[in-house]
């Protein structure tokens, strides 16, 4: 019997991207800048679901936005999971 080994891409935080703490409901945890203004934005991953959500207007409303595609990283609330670096 074969066991199939899944690869996990990895991922490379933006330069300049700030890591931040675990909370209740997120992990890997970092700040991203906006690129059209001077707002900083929250990209993390669901402890419990394993999406990856921002704290973009975008995001709360669609659950897609720019910054998550800029990032490599699915919209939605797909479960994705990569080596954070």
């Amino acid at each position: 019997m074969s066991i199939k080994v899944q690869n996990i891409p990895t991922l490379y935080k933006p330069r300049g991207a700030v890591s931040l703490p675990d909370n209740r409901d997120w992990t890997n945890r970092f700040e991203i800048r906006s690129e059209t203004s001077d707002r900083i934005y929250i990209i993390a991953q669901h402890i419990n679901h394993r999406h990856w959500g921002c704290s973009c207007p975008a995001w709360k409303i669609r659950r897609s936005c720019k910054h998550l595609k800029t990032v490599g990283l699915p919209t939605g609330e797909v479960p994705y999971e990569v080596n954070l670096k």
